[in-house]
């Protein structure tokens, strides 16, 4: 008789993924946020949109590993 038991993993990475994926999300918002104030005051804008771009792109990275993750490890 053999028995089997399930991982979490597939829950925990992708717990873990979302969190870095909800985190890049909200620096992509404040940058570009900044970016559009600063602009509008003609202060300099140097990096805002840089950190935005590269904050989207962990996002959406981090949200592909969350999916890819959880249906790896699917029962």
């Amino acid at each position: 008789m053999t028995t089997e038991s399930a991982s979490d993993m597939g829950v925990g990475l992708g717990a873990l993924f979302g969190v870095v994926a909800l985190i890049g999300a909200g620096v992509t918002a404040v940058s570009s946020y900044n970016y559009a104030i600063r602009d509008a005051q003609g202060v300099e804008t140097a990096g805002l949109l840089t950190n935005s771009g590269l904050a989207f792109g962990v996002a959406m990275v981090a949200a592909s590993l969350a999916l890819v993750a959880m249906h790896v490890y699917a029962e």
